[in-house]
């Protein structure tokens, strides 16, 4: 699976010149700390390539005179393979949702930058019935929710496989405030392809995924945001058929 993770990039247009102009200049290369490789197809507004970088970690050993636990520091190198779309105002990292912080402390620590990547809230009911437009030929696998009550009054995060796929959307719709994630299986006409999307803005997708489709879900994150998360109240059917005394 091909995992990517959406970000809102919220940067003025002299900060993102400011990057753009920059990041040529601190390229990578053999033996340094940290540096840049950006990709060929980066353009005016969308700057996109590899973040190369030490990660500095730490292992826990015995030592060989007292046997006591020492903690022993580890540097490592790190990649983060980005992009930066001011014109969708997103950023994106592959792999692993973590490499956004380092990423954006590398920019922010530039000269004349002010950048700040913030959360995506998406609403994806809206979201799902999109993707199932353009794409007809599909089928819900899977609903991932929030503060699900079980039977025994307790509240859960789960991840239910749907047993009856014809209900998928009468389901989401039931539970769209408390959906955290989709996964659908598309039939393309180079075969089935997966595709998870969660309520923070992470896209998974078979490896073999084709372009367009990766291109059309993120066209739709910004579209599909919403500014203030909703909360939802879950109350106890029991306790509230009971009259207070």
């Amino acid at each position: 699976m091909r995992a990517f993770h959406y970000k809102l990039l919220v940067c003025a247009q002299p900060s993102f010149r400011s990057i753009r102009d920059t990041l040529p200049q601190l390229a990578y290369e053999a033996g340094m700390q940290r540096g840049f490789l950006l990709d060929k197809d980066s353009n005016q507004n969308r700057v996109a390539g590899r973040y190369v970088y030490t990660r500095v970690g730490k292992v826990v050993v015995l030592d060989p005179k007292t046997l006591q636990p020492k903690e022993t520091p580890t540097e490592s190198l790190a990649e983060s393979k980005f992009e930066l779309d001011q014109q969708k105002a997103l950023v994106m990292c592959q792999a692993r949702r973590g490499e956004l912080n380092a990423l954006q402390e590398a920019l922010d620590a530039m000269p004349d930058v002010h950048v700040e990547f913030e959360e995506l809230n998406l609403n994806l009911l809206a979201l799902l019935f999109d993707v199932q437009r353009a794409y007809k030929k599909n089928v819900v696998k899977s609903l991932r929710l929030k503060d699900y009550l079980a039977r025994e009054n307790m509240l859960a995060n789960a991840t239910f496989k749907l047993i009856e796929p014809t209900e998928a959307e009468k389901l989401a719709e039931k539970f769209s405030d408390q959906l955290q994630a989709f996964t659908l299986t598309l039939k393309l006409p180079d075969g089935a392809c997966a595709l998870t999307v969660t309520k923070n803005g992470s896209v998974r997708a078979s490896d073999d995924a084709p372009e367009d489709l990766l291109r059309f879900v993120k066209d739709l994150l910004p579209a599909h945001h919403e500014a203030e998360v909703e909360t939802t109240e879950v109350r106890d059917p029991v306790a509230a058929r009971r009259t207070r005394k």
